[in-house]
């Protein structure tokens, strides 16, 4: 069926997108505000179906085009990626500070540190993400919680009202990884959870081998505790194992 005829068809819902690799039939597709065309969530973003009426001037001043582009660390292409005011890299939300993207500015000899928990601080060209108050605190954690929302693995026998949505990183990689629990599960089952689908070696049965376990702000959380009672939707937990003996 050609275009035409689909937005003829009074019974056909949805548009395809309009980048020719791709031609994605999305149901709540995307307008560029550029070349006024028809995208998919994937390539709804000026960078993304190389959109060629951004005017030159605005591709290379406007904050909001360069966001758009994949982080140069993960290649992640999101709304909400900013650009450092330092190196002028993209950068997503989790490699935003400038130890995390290890910033071309930073002293050579200084150590890179590992992800971690999300630093709360840091300046970049036409965002400021200081933490000014609890309103800032607020819009940085529901922006967070969106980004987590399409992209968090997890049961959909979860409720969505009952969903606890955590980004999980690990010591290995700087890749995100999003998850949702439910609000009743315990800091034990939500281990469990991340380890079987991570594939990871999960020996927090048997005595005198490493356990695998949750920390937030650097303390260990308590496997048999709520994990709602430590965490809230948007936060960052780090899974590492520690020795037992």
């Amino acid at each position: 069926m050609s275009l035409v005829e689909e937005s003829c068809d009074p019974l056909y819902i949805g548009q395809h997108c309009r980048v020719k690799t791709c031609g994605t039939l999305d149901f709540l597709p995307i307008k560029c505000t550029f070349c006024e065309l028809i995208y998919c969530k994937e390539h709804h973003t000026p960078h993304n179906h190389q959109c060629e009426k951004v005017p030159e001037k605005q591709r290379k001043s406007d904050v909001q085009y360069q966001s758009s582009q994949p982080c140069h660390v993960c290649q992640l292409a999101d709304i909400v990626n900013v650009v450092c005011e330092e190196c002028e890299r993209v950068c997503c939300m989790t490699h935003r500070t400038l130890e995390q993207h290890n910033c071309k500015t930073l002293p050579t000899n200084r150590p890179v540190s590992k992800p971690s928990l999300p630093a709360t601080t840091s300046t970049v060209k036409g965002v400021s993400l200081k933490r000014k108050g609890a309103k800032s605190l607020a819009l940085e954690r529901k922006v967070m919680v969106m980004k987590m929302k399409n992209k968090s693995k997890g049961p959909g026998s979860v409720p969505p009202e009952e969903r606890l949505f955590i980004n999980v990183t690990r010591a290995t990689t700087t890749e995100p990884c999003y998850y949702h629990f439910s609000k009743t599960w315990s800091v034990g089952r939500c281990v469990d959870h991340v380890a079987a689908h991570l594939k990871m070696k999960n020996n927090n049965d048997k005595s005198g081998c490493d356990m695998l376990v949750m920390c937030y702000n650097e303390e260990v959380l308590p496997m048999s505790g709520m994990m709602s009672k430590f965490t809230e939707s948007g936060d960052t937990v780090l899974l590492k194992y520690i020795s037992q003996s």
